[in-house]
């Protein structure tokens, strides 16, 4: 190994997984460049670090999300979900545009056991990385995890 990835690493101290820089990295472009509507991130196959597995652009949907998500694993992901809320301060009692940064943890109940307790495990030191996500939500089923839950949260 070498220098760069040991710098580029901090280590989850409940689990021992690490954290790799290219995961923060890409969460930034997310936050601050709006780059990409979503982030998938999963286990490196060796359990030893998260890594950045799928990114959505600006022009991918929920559904791009969903569908990027397996039936039979566990994942972390972040999404950008745009909204309006009625805005009473504007002249015209229009809408006024928001943003919410989601951390979705995804634990599906047919995922093994061992991978759900290293994602819970590591799930609070690798949301801290993320600095900017302003709402948490837990699912183990497509039901728990639907725009609609999303708006209904944001709002």
């Amino acid at each position: 190994m070498t220098d760069e990835f040991d710098l580029g690493m901090q280590a989850n101290a409940v689990s021992g997984v690490a954290v790799s820089e290219e995961c923060v990295k890409v969460f930034q472009e997310l936050r601050a460049g709006r780059a990409h509507r979503f982030v998938v991130y999963k286990m490196d196959d060796a359990v030893q670090q998260v890594v950045v597995e799928k990114v959505g652009g600006r022009d991918a949907g929920f559904e791009d999300l969903a569908a990027a998500l397996p039936a039979d694993d566990c994942r972390y992901a972040v999404y950008d979900l745009d909204f309006a809320v009625a805005d009473a301060t504007a002249a015209g009692a229009g809408e006024a545009p928001r943003s919410k940064i989601f951390f979705i943890s995804w634990s599906p109940a047919t995922a093994e056991v061992k991978s759900k307790m290293i994602y819970a495990s590591s799930n609070e030191g690798f949301k801290k990385e993320l600095d900017g996500v302003q709402i948490d939500v837990q699912a183990t089923e497509p039901s728990e995890l639907t725009l609609d839950i999303l708006k209904d949260l944001a709002t």
